[in-house]
């Protein structure tokens, strides 16, 4: 069965601010960040994780418990 619940990355752009009196700022920073996307309404779940190892181990979560419940037939 192929799985319900799987990890995307997505682009997260850092800005940095800088305070009253300094000229520069360093530059944005591009890094990612992961979100379980739902195959079946094709949305997101959830807020997202830093670390894909933490949105892989929801997503085998759900994925057990979506098989769990699911109706075999």
């Amino acid at each position: 069965m192929e799985d319900i619940f799987v990890v995307k990355r997505c682009n997260k752009i850092v800005i940095h601010g800088r305070r009253v009196g300094e000229n520069t700022h360093p530059p944005p920073d591009a890094a990612f960040w992961y979100r379980i996307f739902d195959t079946r309404t094709r949305g997101f779940m959830g807020d997202g994780f830093d670390l894909e190892v933490d949105a892989q181990g929801v997503c085998r979560q759900l994925n057990a418990r979506s098989q769990m419940t699911a109706p075999q037939g």
